[in-house]
């Protein structure tokens, strides 16, 4: 018999979201209870558990703890009992990459964020937030022309809606202003509406993505 976790998690960490759509798709929420980390907070049980001091950690019932999001979902994967959302079989690999690819747009869109939010005024760098914002558009560009199907749930789209919603309340019109989903739209709409719709369609394959969304 599976026993409880903890998931220190913080949010609108893209990365703890998709850890929470994981647990949603595989029925886990009463074994797992949810726990609010302070990053950069010496006491904060997270940073005991994890040397790193990332979110999101999942401690396990019997000791020890699973970082980063990829592990925890790999293993959510491993105990859940509903359709598994890691790739198997002859293009395993290549759905894999693309996964890696929409954590690479991740990381490129929190550093613009870090970089807009928290570096003070007089040290703010335009250079990093161009080349971060470079690295993001064609990245997406990319799944422009490579649309990860939407036949079942998977990592790959999982992933990379979660990641266009972070866009939307993260990389908009004005990134220090607001924390409502629908009161920010993302700069990345308006050059890659067929993601548009595509998000659209992936909320009707995945009901419960907007229970999981941290911005309403």
């Amino acid at each position: 018999m599976l026993k409880r976790m903890t998931l220190l998690h913080n949010t609108p960490s893209p990365f703890c979201r998709k850890v929470d759509v994981v647990i949603e798709h595989h029925g886990l929420c009463g074994l797992v209870d949810i726990q609010n980390a302070k990053t950069h907070d010496v006491n904060d049980p997270l940073e005991l558990e994890n040397p790193l001091g990332k979110i999101p950690t999942l401690l396990l019932a019997k000791g020890g703890a699973i970082y980063d999001s990829e592990v925890i979902i790999e293993y959510l994967d491993e105990i859940g009992s509903s359709e598994k959302i890691l790739p198997s079989g002859a293009d395993k690999y290549l759905k894999l990459t693309e996964a890696k690819l929409v954590a690479g747009i991740t990381d490129a869109a929190v550093l613009v964020v870090y970089e807009s939010r928290l570096r003070p005024a007089e040290k703010f760098c335009q250079e990093i937030v161009d080349m971060q914002m470079a690295k993001l558009n064609k990245g997406l560009c990319w799944f422009v022309e490579n649309l990860p199907s939407l036949q079942k749930l998977n990592i790959v789209n999982i992933s990379l809606a979660v990641l266009l919603e972070y866009l939307d309340i993260r990389i908009n019109a004005d990134v220090k202003n607001g924390t409502k989903l629908g009161q920010n739209i993302g700069q990345w709409r308006d050059d890659h509406t067929v993601l548009v719709a595509w998000l659209e369609e992936f909320n009707q394959l995945c009901p419960y993505f907007i229970k999981t969304c941290p911005y309403r």
